[in-house]
């Protein structure tokens, strides 16, 4: 339900009926409220391709959490575990694991790896199934690329079942506990979401936003007011998590955080 929910407000499919009422409206004559819904495809074409709606909404959630630094674990003792989120990959045996990695997960382990060598002595959690279209699990592929970026094989361990990420967040909690301090590795924009759920498994996580859609370099640039398709992926991403987040809330509504 949540699945479809989303896809069905993503800013294509609403760009897609407002067409569709236009067209109804023209077939059956009615060339008032047409033109009305060719305007409205045309300003929501605008607004869901250009970055002034589109930055808000992502940098309202990529800008909750700050970029982890050593002095949140300047008084942590004990083992430090190092959670790196599943985002996506291919197990296309022609690449080796570095590239058959997405993006976005590439940059979610390269920030793990910053981390896990800021201290020495953690653990590196890869997190993540197979998927529908793979046989190796995202958490393998990326254990693989960190061993070669350098990463000692001892120290990784991995979680290969979770499906979403309030899977990981359980699993993490029946393979790990919670006595370890746990830093939370995910995309920006992923983070609250991502955070309230590991909360709500009654872990306490340190966030470690990574892969940020929103960087003010960009504003430097003149191509940057242009439209562009790129702006219709980061609203179908913001999308998908507000979505996901209300979701969440209401569904866990009856679990209580510990305390």
């Amino acid at each position: 339900m949540r699945t479809f929910i989303s896809n069905i407000i993503l800013p294509l499919p609403v760009l897609w009926v407002f067409m569709l009422l236009a067209f109804i409206q023209y077939i059956r004559k009615k060339k008032t409220s047409s033109r009305i819904f060719v305007v409205l495809s045309v300003l929501w074409l605008l607004v869901i391709s250009t970055p002034f709606v589109t930055d808000l909404l992502v940098r309202n959630l990529e800008n909750r959490y700050a970029v982890f630094s050593p002095e949140y674990l300047q008084n942590k003792k004990g083992p430090v575990n190092i959670l790196v989120l599943g985002g996506g990959c291919t197990d296309d045996k022609r690449l080796p694991a570095n590239s058959q990695l997405e993006a976005g997960s590439i940059a979610r382990l390269s920030e793990g790896i910053r981390i896990h060598r800021l201290f020495p002595g953690s653990t590196l959690i890869t997190s993540g199934y197979a998927g529908t279209s793979n046989d190796t699990p995202h958490a393998i592929v990326a254990a693989k690329a960190a061993i070669l970026l350098g990463v000692d094989p001892a120290s990784i361990k991995r979680q290969e079942t979770p499906e979403n990420t309030w899977q990981e967040a359980l699993t993490y909690k029946q393979m790990f506990g919670d006595s370890a301090t746990l830093v939370l590795v995910t995309s920006a924009i992923h983070i609250p979401r991502t955070m309230y759920l590991f909360r709500k498994a009654g872990l306490k996580p340190i966030a470690a936003p990574a892969d940020f859609m929103v960087k003010n370099e960009k504003r430097k640039s003149m191509q940057y007011w242009f439209p562009s398709a790129g702006y219709i992926k980061e609203m179908e991403d913001a999308v998908h998590e507000y979505v996901g987040l209300a979701w969440y809330k209401v569904r866990l509504v009856t679990v209580k955080q510990p305390g």
